[in-house]
Protein backbone atom coordinates (compact mmCIF):
# COMPACT_ATOMS: atom_id res chain seq x y z
CA UNK A 1 0.00 0.00 0.00
CA UNK A 2 1.70 3.67 -0.77
CA UNK A 3 2.04 6.86 1.11
CA UNK A 4 -1.46 8.92 1.18
CA UNK A 5 -1.38 11.46 -0.81
CA UNK A 6 -2.46 15.23 -0.25
CA UNK A 7 -3.90 18.38 -2.82
CA UNK A 8 -0.79 20.21 -3.43
CA UNK A 9 -3.35 23.24 -3.49
CA UNK A 10 -4.38 22.25 0.07
CA UNK A 11 -0.81 21.67 1.26
CA UNK A 12 0.13 24.61 -0.15
CA UNK A 13 -2.34 26.80 1.46
CA UNK A 14 -1.69 25.09 4.58
CA UNK A 15 2.01 26.28 4.69
CA UNK A 16 0.99 29.59 4.23
CA UNK A 17 -1.61 29.76 7.11
CA UNK A 18 1.70 27.74 9.51
CA UNK A 19 3.45 30.99 8.23
CA UNK A 20 0.89 33.63 9.20
CA UNK A 21 0.28 31.43 12.47
CA UNK A 22 4.05 31.34 13.56
CA UNK A 23 4.78 35.12 12.05
CA UNK A 24 7.84 33.12 9.97
CA UNK A 25 9.19 30.05 9.50
CA UNK A 26 10.36 27.99 12.12
CA UNK A 27 12.62 24.47 11.73
CA UNK A 28 12.55 23.52 14.82
CA UNK A 29 9.45 23.35 16.88
CA UNK A 30 10.45 26.06 20.20
CA UNK A 31 9.13 25.08 23.93
CA UNK A 32 8.74 27.82 26.56
CA UNK A 33 9.08 26.88 30.53
CA UNK A 34 6.92 30.04 31.29
CA UNK A 35 3.34 29.04 31.25
CA UNK A 36 1.89 32.01 29.58
CA UNK A 37 4.27 31.41 26.09
CA UNK A 38 2.66 28.42 24.32
CA UNK A 39 4.50 26.36 22.27
CA UNK A 40 5.85 27.29 18.58
CA UNK A 41 5.68 24.33 16.51
CA UNK A 42 7.97 24.32 13.49
CA UNK A 43 6.32 25.17 10.52
CA UNK A 44 6.59 21.18 8.93
CA UNK A 45 4.95 20.19 12.40
CA UNK A 46 2.08 22.49 11.89
CA UNK A 47 1.36 20.32 8.55
CA UNK A 48 2.33 16.94 9.98
CA UNK A 49 -0.62 17.33 12.63
CA UNK A 50 -2.94 18.84 11.29
CA UNK A 51 -3.32 15.56 8.97
CA UNK A 52 -2.36 13.26 11.53
CA UNK A 53 -4.97 10.33 12.13
CA UNK A 54 -3.34 9.19 15.21
CA UNK A 55 -4.27 11.37 17.82
CA UNK A 56 -2.42 9.65 20.91
CA UNK A 57 0.80 10.83 18.79
CA UNK A 58 -0.87 14.66 18.38
CA UNK A 59 0.70 17.04 21.33
CA UNK A 60 -1.65 18.20 23.86
CA UNK A 61 -1.00 21.90 23.51
CA UNK A 62 -1.33 21.63 19.52
CA UNK A 63 -4.30 23.83 18.16
CA UNK A 64 -5.85 22.69 14.87
CA UNK A 65 -5.94 25.44 12.29
CA UNK A 66 -7.28 25.95 8.64
CA UNK A 67 -6.49 28.06 5.46
CA UNK A 68 -7.83 31.26 5.35
CA UNK A 69 -8.60 32.69 1.84
CA UNK A 70 -5.34 35.26 1.89
CA UNK A 71 -3.31 31.72 2.69
CA UNK A 72 -5.12 29.90 -0.35
CA UNK A 73 -4.25 33.70 -2.58
CA UNK A 74 -0.64 33.70 -0.98
CA UNK A 75 0.22 29.73 -2.43
CA UNK A 76 -1.83 31.15 -5.78
CA UNK A 77 0.36 34.01 -6.09
CA UNK A 78 3.56 32.34 -4.55
CA UNK A 79 3.15 29.50 -7.74
CA UNK A 80 3.14 32.11 -10.59
CA UNK A 81 6.03 33.93 -8.61
CA UNK A 82 8.64 31.25 -8.15
CA UNK A 83 7.87 29.73 -11.73
CA UNK A 84 8.69 32.99 -13.47
CA UNK A 85 11.38 33.89 -11.21
CA UNK A 86 13.26 30.51 -12.10
CA UNK A 87 11.89 29.90 -15.87
CA UNK A 88 15.69 30.95 -16.96
CA UNK A 89 17.61 28.98 -14.36
CA UNK A 90 15.38 25.63 -15.23
CA UNK A 91 15.75 25.94 -18.32
CA UNK A 92 19.60 26.29 -18.44
CA UNK A 93 20.21 23.44 -15.44
CA UNK A 94 21.26 26.13 -12.94
CA UNK A 95 18.42 25.99 -10.35
CA UNK A 96 19.86 24.99 -6.97
CA UNK A 97 18.77 21.20 -6.13
CA UNK A 98 16.28 22.85 -2.95
CA UNK A 99 14.60 25.13 -5.42
CA UNK A 100 14.30 21.96 -8.29
CA UNK A 101 12.61 20.05 -5.19
CA UNK A 102 10.31 22.95 -4.51
CA UNK A 103 9.62 23.73 -8.06
CA UNK A 104 8.71 19.90 -8.46
CA UNK A 105 6.14 19.93 -5.13
CA UNK A 106 4.54 23.20 -5.90
CA UNK A 107 3.49 22.09 -9.61
CA UNK A 108 2.48 18.99 -8.73
CA UNK A 109 -1.11 17.74 -8.28
CA UNK A 110 -0.44 15.54 -5.07
CA UNK A 111 2.06 15.22 -2.43
CA UNK A 112 2.59 12.63 0.44
CA UNK A 113 3.93 13.89 3.70
CA UNK A 114 7.20 13.39 3.09
CA UNK A 115 7.08 16.69 0.52
CA UNK A 116 5.81 18.72 3.76
CA UNK A 117 9.71 19.42 5.06
CA UNK A 118 10.14 21.49 1.57
CA UNK A 119 6.35 23.03 0.97
CA UNK A 120 6.77 24.21 4.68
CA UNK A 121 9.39 26.83 3.19
CA UNK A 122 7.19 27.84 0.36
CA UNK A 123 6.13 31.06 2.02
CA UNK A 124 9.52 32.18 3.75
CA UNK A 125 11.24 31.59 0.16
CA UNK A 126 8.29 33.49 -1.74
CA UNK A 127 8.23 36.35 0.89
CA UNK A 128 11.62 36.62 1.44
CA UNK A 129 12.33 36.92 -2.59
CA UNK A 130 9.63 39.16 -3.79
CA UNK A 131 10.52 41.26 -0.81
CA UNK A 132 14.24 41.52 -1.79
CA UNK A 133 13.66 42.68 -5.39
CA UNK A 134 11.66 45.66 -3.89
CA UNK A 135 13.96 46.79 -1.25
CA UNK A 136 16.94 46.71 -3.74
CA UNK A 137 14.80 49.07 -5.79
CA UNK A 138 13.74 51.07 -2.52
CA UNK A 139 17.06 51.02 -1.27
CA UNK A 140 19.06 51.91 -4.56
CA UNK A 141 16.24 54.71 -5.43
CA UNK A 142 15.81 56.03 -2.21
CA UNK A 143 19.86 55.42 -0.32
CA UNK A 144 21.56 56.07 -2.87
CA UNK A 145 23.46 58.65 -0.43
CA UNK A 146 23.46 56.63 2.37
CA UNK A 147 27.15 57.15 4.20
CA UNK A 148 28.26 55.44 7.68
CA UNK A 149 27.27 56.88 10.88
CA UNK A 150 29.75 57.00 14.42
CA UNK A 151 32.76 55.48 14.60
CA UNK A 152 33.02 51.67 15.52
CA UNK A 153 32.53 51.31 19.50
CA UNK A 154 30.69 54.61 19.56
CA UNK A 155 27.43 54.64 21.01
CA UNK A 156 24.89 56.39 19.00
CA UNK A 157 20.89 57.39 18.81
CA UNK A 158 18.34 58.16 16.80
CA UNK A 159 14.88 57.40 14.91
CA UNK A 160 15.16 54.35 13.34
CA UNK A 161 12.51 53.70 10.66
CA UNK A 162 12.31 49.73 9.73
CA UNK A 163 12.51 49.23 6.34
CA UNK A 164 12.33 44.99 6.74
CA UNK A 165 12.30 42.58 9.52
CA UNK A 166 12.35 39.03 9.66
CA UNK A 167 13.23 35.92 12.09
CA UNK A 168 16.34 33.96 11.40
CA UNK A 169 15.53 30.82 13.35
CA UNK A 170 19.54 29.98 12.83
CA UNK A 171 20.37 32.40 15.39
CA UNK A 172 16.82 32.73 16.73
CA UNK A 173 15.98 36.10 16.73
CA UNK A 174 14.88 38.90 14.06
CA UNK A 175 17.32 40.76 11.59
CA UNK A 176 16.27 44.69 11.65
CA UNK A 177 16.99 46.60 8.44
CA UNK A 178 15.97 50.05 7.98
CA UNK A 179 17.60 53.87 8.24
CA UNK A 180 18.42 56.75 10.09
CA UNK A 181 18.21 59.77 8.65
CA UNK A 182 18.25 58.12 5.04
CA UNK A 183 21.54 55.98 6.24
CA UNK A 184 21.38 52.43 6.01
CA UNK A 185 21.21 50.98 9.43
CA UNK A 186 20.65 46.88 10.29
CA UNK A 187 21.20 45.24 13.62
CA UNK A 188 19.69 41.33 15.41
CA UNK A 189 17.38 42.09 18.22
CA UNK A 190 15.77 39.15 20.17
CA UNK A 191 12.43 39.66 21.18
CA UNK A 192 10.30 38.25 24.11
CA UNK A 193 8.31 35.14 23.20
CA UNK A 194 4.26 36.55 22.39
CA UNK A 195 5.70 40.36 22.22
CA UNK A 196 4.46 42.62 19.52
CA UNK A 197 6.89 42.81 16.94
CA UNK A 198 7.26 46.35 15.32
CA UNK A 199 6.59 45.97 11.82
CA UNK A 200 7.66 47.59 8.61
CA UNK A 201 7.35 51.08 8.28
CA UNK A 202 7.24 51.61 12.17
CA UNK A 203 9.57 54.68 13.59
CA UNK A 204 11.30 53.45 16.99
CA UNK A 205 13.71 55.39 18.81
CA UNK A 206 16.54 53.27 19.50
CA UNK A 207 19.80 53.36 21.28
CA UNK A 208 22.86 51.12 20.27
CA UNK A 209 26.84 50.85 19.65
CA UNK A 210 28.30 50.66 16.07
CA UNK A 211 29.74 47.06 15.63
CA UNK A 212 31.19 47.19 12.50
CA UNK A 213 30.97 49.92 9.21
CA UNK A 214 30.05 47.64 6.05
CA UNK A 215 27.73 47.32 2.93
CA UNK A 216 23.94 46.21 2.37
CA UNK A 217 23.68 42.81 1.42
CA UNK A 218 21.76 43.44 -1.58
CA UNK A 219 23.09 46.47 -3.27
CA UNK A 220 26.22 47.20 -1.39
CA UNK A 221 25.43 50.80 -0.55
CA UNK A 222 27.11 51.90 2.58
CA UNK A 223 25.36 50.21 5.81
CA UNK A 224 25.91 50.77 9.76
CA UNK A 225 25.81 47.70 11.15
CA UNK A 226 24.55 47.80 15.61
CA UNK A 227 24.40 45.35 18.44
CA UNK A 228 23.02 46.07 22.13
CA UNK A 229 20.31 47.94 20.69
CA UNK A 230 17.79 49.01 23.30
CA UNK A 231 14.19 50.19 21.92
CA UNK A 232 13.73 53.64 24.74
Amino acid sequence: MGMKTYNTNDILALSFAAYRINKGFFKDTHRYSEQDNTTKFSNKELLRYHFMQQVEYIPMDFKQFMAFPEDIENAKQAVLFLNKENTLQVMAGTVSDFMDSLLKCINSETVTSQSFGVIALLPKVYFETKDKKEFKKKIKTEFGESVHIGSVGTKIEGEFIIDDIRFVDKFGCHVVNGHINSNLVTFFKEFSAGAELPKKGDTLKIKGKVKRHGENFITKIPETQLNYVRIV
